[in-house]
């Protein structure tokens, strides 16, 4: 199983669609994507789409960030199975995540599209915006009949989604990754999607998330017996949450340290050089980018503590 999660071998794909699936596990696929940030170059394909054929339908999480790269999973899902493609789920409302909702909206029987509220409520604040901003990184005809479908409300923490033989435990964290990150956790097959909580070689995005909500997270979920984990790549706990969460920590004791010693935060960086990190993708500029939203934070966290006098 290691060895298949380090150098996974394509076993389903739609020539000459564009997605390769990656098979994990029996009736468990993974897209194959780039890990980076969204760029013109990659056409903001880097999400490793969650497919799982369940005997009962096909699920399928996170299915990326436009109508053409749906158009093109859809016919690779096809081409290892013929049941009806049933839940669509959005772990959180980043583009690159939910825009191919488009795509599965077109399917007959339509597929449930399901998130949490807060996502849900997230989408509908801020994906004409983002469908925008998308469409200007990655080109109109890149984003061609990309479209906003928006997901019912549906998923709260604690609840089960039931799918089938397999049933997926959902945990809705407030604050992370985002203002809403869902992970499922199929206990029984080891299996943990965690949307974009989980990095592999490759520098957290801060922007939209809070250090401390984060951390609490990914505390939570290295504690779950798993064996593979979807996230922004795909790999082991150790490949995956592990480094990431470590990333995180040492954010966080560099900056509550410099906070404590009354370091300026015009020179958080000094601070927090981050060596350790610096092969990872993206260290230039995402680092700079999390420490000062890091330090920011931190610094409201400390002024609301400190005793008063």
């Amino acid at each position: 199983m290691l060895a298949t999660l380090i150098n996974p071998a394509p076993t389903a794909s739609a020539a000459p669609a564009r997605v390769t699936l990656l098979r994990l596990q029996d009736g468990l696929y993974a897209a194959r994507a780039v890990n980076a940030e969204a760029s013109r170059g990659n056409a903001g394909e880097v999400v490793p789409t969650l497919v799982h054929t369940t005997g009962n339908g096909v699920l399928v999480v996170d299915p990326g960030p436009h109508a053409r790269w749906g158009h093109h999973l859809i016919a690779a899902i096809r081409h290892i199975t013929a049941e009806p493609i049933r839940w669509v789920v959005n772990t959180h409302a980043h583009p690159e995540h939910v825009l191919a909702n488009a795509a599965f909206a077109q399917l007959q029987p339509r597929p449930a599209f399901l998130a949490s509220a807060a996502t849900t409520d997230l989408m509908r604040q801020r994906c004409q915006t983002c469908l925008a901003r998308l469409t200007a990184l990655l080109g109109a005809r890149v984003m061609h009949e990309t479209q906003i479908v928006y997901p019912e409300p549906a998923l709260r923490d604690g609840d089960w989604l039931h799918t089938g033989k397999t049933a997926w435990q959902v945990h809705v964290c407030t604050a992370a990754h985002s203002a809403s990150d869902t992970v499922l956790y199929a206990p029984q097959r080891g299996v943990l999607c965690t949307g974009g909580l989980a990095y592999r070689q490759r520098i957290p995005d801060l922007q939209d998330g809070s250090l401390v909500g984060w951390r609490q997270a990914l505390h939570a979920l290295v504690q779950l017996p798993a064996t593979i984990v979807v996230g922004t790549a795909i790999g082991t706990p150790a490949q995956m949450l592990q480094p990431t969460l470590a990333y995180l920590d040492m954010l966080d004791s560099a900056i509550t340290q410099a906070i404590e010693a009354g370091g300026d935060a015009a020179r958080a960086l000094a601070y927090v050089p981050g060596d350790a990190y610096r092969d990872w993708r993206n260290f230039d500029p995402r680092h700079a980018l999390n420490v000062g939203r890091a330090w920011r934070e931190l610094e409201d966290r400390w002024m609301q503590s400190a005793p008063r006098v």
